[in-house]
C-alpha cells in the first residue's frame, strides 16, 4: 500500500522538486543510522510526505545539506534533515514489515517469509522506539486481518480498519510543537487518507488478486477481476469523498514552511492519482 502519495512532478517547480527529494534522501538517511542499511529497501514516497508534513509544522528549521550515498557516491545530493524524520523512519519501518506480513499471508513463499525473519530485529527496534505507535499497528492490523480472513464484503469496515491506523500515525507523532486541537486534525487527515489508500490500493490490485485467489475487498461483493463499471462506480465516491476530507483537514493546519509543495501533493498529486486509479493506470502500489 505504498506510493500513493506523491506529488504532481510536472507542476513541480525546480526548487520544490529539490526540497522533496530531500526529505525523501533525509528520511533514507535516517533510517540508515536508526537502523540499518538493508531497512532502507523499505523506503516508500509516502512516509517521506508524512516527514514533509511533520517537519512544515514545526518552528525549527531542518537543515539542507549536500551529501553523497551509496545511490549517488559520486554527485552530491540535497538532503534535508529534519527532526521529525525519526518518528517517520520508525513509521516507514512499521508499515514496511506490516507489508511483508500481508504478503506472507496472500503469497506466501520462501522470499516473503525469509524478509519477515530477516527484519524481524529491525521491526522490533521500531516497536521500542513507538511503543503506543505500536500498539497501535498491533490492534488495528489485528482488526483488518480478521475481517479479511474472514471474507468481509463491507467496504466501509475494512477501509476503516486501515484508516484507524493512519489516523494514529499521524495524530501520535510525539512533537511539543502538536498541541491538542493540531493532534485532532491530524487524526481526521490521517484517517481519510488512510481510507483513500485502502480503496484506491484495492482497485488498483483487483487483477493481481483475482489471479492470487487472494482476497480483495471488490472480489468479495461480486466483482469481476478487470474492474467493472459498478467497482469504478463505488470507488469513485468513495475516493473523492476521502480525499475532499483529507483536504479539509489539511486546510486547518499552521503550516509554516514548504506549503507550495505540500499543496502540490495534496491538492495535485492525490487527484491525479485517483483519477489514475479509476481509469486502471496504477497496476498495484509501489
Amino acid at each position: 500500500m505504498f506510493g500513493y502519495v506523491q506529488p504532481l512532478k510536472p507542476e513541480l517547480k525546480l526548487k520544490e522538486y529539490e526540497a522533496y527529494k530531500g526529505y525523501y534522501c533525509g528520511l533514507c538517511k535516517t533510517i540508515k543510522e536508526n537502523y540499518t542499511h538493508a531497512a532502507r529497501f523499505m523506503l516508500n514516497y509516502d512516509c517521506a510526505t508524512l516527514a514533509l508534513l511533520l517537519a512544515s509544522m514545526s518552528d525549527k528549521d531542518p537543515s539542507v545539506q549536500q551529501e553523497r550515498c551509496i545511490a549517488s557516491p559520486f554527485k552530491k545530493k540535497t538532503v534535508v534533515r529534519a527532526d521529525e524524520a525519526g518518528y517517520a523512519a520508525s513509521v516507514n519501518i512499521l508499515l514496511g514489515c506490516a507489508k511483508i506480513d500481508d504478503n506472507v499471508r496472500d503469497e506466501g513463499g520462501l522470499l516473503a517469509r525469509g524478509l519477515r525473519l530477516f527484519y524481524r530485529r529491525v521491526y522490533r527496534c521500531a516497536a521500542g522506539r513507538e511503543r503506543a505507535l505500536a500498539a497501535e499497528f498491533s490492534e488495528r492490523l489485528l482488526c483488518l486481518n480478521t475481517l479479511e480472513q474472514t471474507g468481509c464484503s463491507d467496504l466501509d469496515a475494512v477501509a476503516d480498519a486501515f484508516a484507524h491506523l493512519l489516523a494514529a500515525v499521524f495524530s501520535l507523532a510525539p512533537f511539543d510543537f502538536i498541541d491538542k486541537a493540531a493532534k485532532r486534525t491530524l487524526w481526521h487527515l490521517g484517517y481519510n487518507l488512510g481510507r483513500w489508500i485502502y480503496i484506491a490500493d484495492a482497485v488498483s490490485d483487483i487483477e493481481k488478486d483475482a489471479k492470487n485467489k487472494s482476497y480483495n475487498v471488490f472480489l468479495q461483493r461480486g466483482a469481476l477481476a478487470n474492474a467493472s463499471e459498478t467497482v469504478r462506480e463505488q470507488a469513485s465516491f468513495n475516493l473523492n469523498m476521502s480525499l475532499a476530507q483529507a483536504v479539509q483537514a489539511y486546510e486547518l493546519l499552521d503550516i509554516k514552511r514548504d506549503k507550495p509543495l505540500l499543496d502540490n501533493i495534496m491538492y495535485l498529486g492525490l487527484a491525479k492519482k485517483t483519477e489514475d486509479v479509476l481509469k486502471g493506470e496504477m497496476n498495484g502500489s509501489v
